[in-house]
């Protein structure tokens, strides 16, 4: 009876998914994985210049991901709830 409410619920949360995914690929966030290896012994004073120098939209998407996949599971278990 709810099952196109999860299927929606589902497939939204993988689009979400695959849009971050291709935003990560395109802004190169994999590009250097040599370089993961060495950020646990890399200078603390530089892991600081390079956190600073991140856009601030980046944390405005992330916190709208979060509020939105928040409320839409809410709004989810409320509406299967009341539906009774």
């Amino acid at each position: 009876m709810y099952y196109p409410f999860f299927l929606t619920y589902i497939l939204t949360g993988v689009i979400i998914a695959l849009v971050v995914f291709i935003w990560a690929l395109k802004n190169g966030q994999f590009s250097d994985q040599q370089r993961a290896r060495f950020l646990a012994i890399e200078d603390e004073e530089a892991a600081v210049v390079d956190s600073q120098s991140k856009g601030k939209y980046e944390l405005v998407l992330i916190f709208f991901l979060v509020v939105a996949g928040i409320a839409s599971s809410f709004a989810l278990v409320a509406y299967a709830l009341l539906s009774n």
